[in-house]
């Protein structure tokens, strides 16, 4: 049975002393170093492709710390109604915790696995995940789901990295892990064909899944980072926060010099790195 989340007290903005691969919550860190620079533009895009309308009910799977389904009821507005799912209660309440943009309709916060949706059939005129799928131990059964709870004639649209390009973000930093001697903490964790679904695959898929009118399209967006601190931080807002936290001081300064090496800052310490997405969507 799904968990509905309550509204805590706001979270404080994460202290920067208290970062560089030490202990810190990794939703916090999440928001502050990847979500601005690469998961909240993405989450814009994927949103205006939705086409959604004023009204519109919608629900985000995998909503992390919230930002897709913020985007999502700023753009149906005080009439429609978006519910947020997730696996994690850590990343929910946070999500739970962040303000609602202007003129936004309510989001209700449930934490349920995307294999067993806590929604009735038909409930949804559109159906949202950013970069989860190809995470989903189940990837078709969780499509299902999708296909079940979506209204005849609603929309499903998911993004994943796209497997067929160079990993971004994550790929130095799996490089950087590996160089630096760390075991692998779980398994394909150091896999970066682990990160992203291709085209093909993806279109698959939706097919098997029972949706209509599936198309796949490749889009490509700059991440922008202003320091280089920044950009190294956003280690911390992944699962291997814990376990860098966790290395002698020798160890993390290793680590952190082979990161940035592999991010390779520009002359005015600035880091860009290019992001491929694919991105699905079928029809019910």
């Amino acid at each position: 049975m799904a968990k509905r989340v309550s509204r805590p007290a706001a979270l404080a903005k994460p202290d920067r002393a208290r970062l560089g691969f030490g202990p810190v919550s990794v939703a916090e860190a999440y928001e502050a170093y990847l979500v601005p620079q690469l998961f909240e533009p993405w989450a814009a895009d994927l949103v205006a492709r939705a086409g959604l309308f004023p009204g519109a009910v919608v629900l985000d799977v995998a909503t992390g710390t919230g930002v897709v389904a913020r985007q999502a009821a700023a753009a149906v507005g005080p009439l429609g109604k978006v519910f947020a799912c997730d696996l994690s209660a850590g990343m929910l309440a946070f999500a739970a915790s962040k303000p609602s943009l202007p003129g936004s309709a309510p989001i209700e916060y449930l934490e349920c696995s995307a294999t067993a949706l806590a929604a009735s059939e038909a409930s949804f005129d559109a159906v949202l995940c950013q970069q989860g799928l190809q995470f989903f131990s189940e990837r078709e059964a969780a499509l299902r789901e999708m296909h079940r709870v979506a209204r005849q004639g609603g929309r499903v649209i998911v993004s994943t990295w796209a497997a067929e390009r160079p990993l971004g973000l994550f790929g130095p930093m799996v490089d950087a892990m590996v160089d630096s001697g760390m075991d692998e903490p779980f398994p394909r964790a150091f896999d970066s064909s682990s990160y992203g679904l291709g085209a093909r695959r993806l279109e698959e898929l939706f097919l098997k899944a029972g949706f209509a009118g599936v198309s796949v399209e490749t889009a490509q967006m700059d991440a922008l980072w202003e320091t280089t601190e920044d950009a190294v931080e956003t280690l911390n807002g992944t699962p291997f926060a814990p376990l860098v936290a966790a290395l002698d001081e020798q160890w993390r300064q290793r680590l952190r010099t082979l990161y940035l090496e592999r991010l390779a800052p520009s002359p005015a310490g600035t880091v860009t790195v290019a992001t491929v997405i694919n991105l699905a969507r079928g029809i019910k």
